[in-house]
């Protein structure tokens, strides 16, 4: 096992569901829904199949990260999603209209349900979102003008990590920017931060370290977060090397053209240029891992077919 990784990344579908969603943990996940959902309190839930199936079989299915009732019958999804979706938010409404559907009994008149919460962990901004640096957003049904509520039964959180900027020692014991930071660091670090000292973090903790966890598990998280690892060094360097190609072009451009607009065409039109080539170097190396064409194309910003014909 790689010393460089002790505990396992959060951010992983798999690593979540391990330290949130088992019975033996069931009090660190009340912890995380309590502080996330403002407007009810969460004593108990019952874990539920992560699977959903549309009554209409030609229609796609849905598979959540986690799916759990609350003590007072609420439905509640959580998604873990790391690479930007344009459509998340359609995503989420989309994974809402299961658990509304399920609770209306065919033939019934009564379309009375249970609040249903969906809450989405991002690690990138939200374009809905552009400008608000809120970690954490509410989404509801609101009039228009008035702003009058239209319905409580149906709830959209988006906590989006990229906009969390506070650093080990700036940490002052609030459980949920706690549980942001891990989020964000776990596998990064080497030791449980003071300042997280709640018996809820000595769970997630203790969950999360690799030791902990049986071989199969142990190597299959560590050779994804290898890799996760490796897909991030190559962004940066390919994002580095791209505007470094980009002011390159502008400045001869500028020799040539004129100052002002030498370099302002030349850095958009190299950044461009760069960063497409640099895209399909990615890709072609991504093919190679076996990672699927659609994730690759959602990750590097090209069409399926442009990274199929690579």
């Amino acid at each position: 096992m790689s010393r460089k990784f002790k505990y396992a990344d959060l951010l992983d579908d798999d690593v979540f569901k391990l330290v949130f969603g088992q019975e033996s943990s069931k009090d660190v996940m009340i912890e995380f829904l309590n502080r996330v959902i403002t407007d009810r309190n969460i004593v108990d839930l019952d874990f539920m199949d992560k699977e959903m199936h549309p009554m209409d079989r030609n229609r796609k299915s849905s598979v959540y990260d986690m799916f759990c009732h609350t003590d007072d019958g609420s439905r509640i999804v959580v998604e873990v999603q790391r690479r930007k979706q344009s459509t998340y938010a359609e995503r989420a409404i989309y994974y809402s209209t299961f658990q509304v559907s399920r609770q209306i009994e065919a033939g019934s008149g009564d379309y009375d349900f249970c609040p249903v919460y969906v809450i989405s962990i991002l690690d990138f901004d939200m374009d809905q979102n552009r400008g608000n640096q809120n970690v954490r957003t509410v989404y509801r049904l609101h009039e228009d003008e008035t702003g009058a509520l239209l319905t409580d039964r149906l709830t959209f959180i988006f906590l989006e990590l990229s906009k969390f900027k506070k650093r080990e020692e700036d940490l002052d014991g609030d459980i949920l920017e706690g549980m942001y930071f891990c989020f964000k660091n776990m596998s990064s670090l080497q030791d449980r931060p003071e300042a997280l000292g709640h018996d809820v973090f000595k769970k997630m903790f203790q969950a999360s370290e690799l030791l902990n966890m049986d071989e199969e598990t142990r190597s299959k998280v560590i050779e994804k977060m290898t890799t996760e690892r490796d897909l991030r060094n190559q962004m940066a360097y390919a994002r580095k090397e791209a505007i470094e190609e980009g002011l390159a072009e502008g400045r001869e451009r500028g020799l040539a053209e004129g100052r002002e607009r030498g370099l302002a065409e030349g850095r958009a039109e190299g950044r461009a240029e760069g960063s497409l080539e640099k895209a399909r170097e990615i890709a072609r190396n991504l093919k190679d891992m076996g990672m699927s064409v659609e994730d690759i194309a959602e990750i590097v910003g090209l069409n399926a077919d442009e990274v199929e014909a690579l």
